[in-house]
Parts: C-alpha cells; structure tokens; sequence
C-alpha cells in the first residue's frame, strides 16, 4: 500500500513542516520520505519529485505495493507454534465465569476472524468450540471448519462476511 500525503505543520505558518511525505508499507516494513516545499522552491515541484520517486520506488520494490490480504491475516507458511496445522485455529484453556479462583481449565479449540458480524474490520474476534462439549477431535474439527468458511467470505468481502454470520449462527451451514 502506498500513498503520497500533504504535511503543514504548523498550519498557516512559513516555519515547521511544510511538504509532501511518501508513505509505502506495510508489507515487510514501513518507508518514508519528505520532499519539503523549502528544498524543491514550491508544493508544485515538490509534489513532482515525490510522484517521481515513489514510482522509481514502486518499479524496484514492487511487491513494496500490495496489499495484506485481506484485513492482515496470514497466509503461507505455518507459524512454528501453529498446533492445529490451519491458519488462525489454535487449542488453549480459559476458566468458568465463576471460577474467581481460577481452579478449573476449560480447553477449546479457537478460530480467529478480523471482520465481525457487524462489518467492523478493527476488530480481532476468535469463536471458541470447548472440548468438554464437543470432545478434542469435533471441537478442532469445528474450529478449523469455522475458519475456513469465514475465510471464503472474507475473499468475497465485508458483505459476504455479514451473511456467513447470519447463516452459520442459525445453522444453515451445517
């Protein structure tokens, strides 16, 4: 993702920031660069040089301009401490909503999703299926099921996504 963004600071004033940053990333990293008004003699030229640059920058770092699909979640190799061997599903524990003690583990198999019934993609969500009710093969079998479906939707937007929660919480997707 790139962009090429208008700097004044302060406003209204001839002293402090004045120019035109070009902003790339986040894919492996972050690059920026100023081209002040004060350097290049206007906005105009200055706002030249930085189309310039950012397209000689785009052409020797292309990949520098995708961008994470979709909402950053990852795709491609296994994290190392992936257990389940599906991206995004994993088997941890929490305890009761009365257990102030923290005596009793509740193990589960997770699915995390980054869009939400709702649309907001801000949001890092996860669907947990417990193994005390559905037993450690079924639970990791929903899990990975669950993420796999919300991530066909996800490919095919936040409107698509919408409808995957509708659908899969009444049960039509069984």
């Amino acid at each position: 993702m790139s962009s090429i963004i208008r700097l004044d600071k302060p406003k209204n004033s001839k002293k402090g920031t004045h120019g035109w940053q070009v902003r790339v990333g986040p894919h492996k990293g972050y690059h920026s660069k100023l081209f002040s008004d004060n350097v290049y003699g206007s906005k105009g030229k200055a706002l030249v040089a930085a189309e310039e640059y950012l397209d000689d920058y785009l052409k020797k770092n292309p990949e520098a301009d995708k961008e994470q699909w979709p909402h950053g979640f990852h795709e491609g190799d296994l994290f190392a401490s992936n257990t389940s061997g599906v991206t995004g599903v994993f088997r941890t524990h929490d305890y009761g909503r009365r257990d102030y003690k923290k005596e009793t583990k509740q193990y589960y198999w997770g699915a995390f999703y980054s869009i939400n019934r709702y649309g907001n993609t801000k949001t890092k969500n996860h669907r947990k299926f417990y193994v005390y009710q559905h037993g450690e093969e079924e639970a990791r079998r929903l899990a990975i099921e669950f993420r796999e479906m919300w991530e066909e939707a996800a490919k095919q937007g936040v409107e698509a996504v919408k409808r995957f929660f509708v659908e899969y919480d009444a049960g039509w997707l069984d």
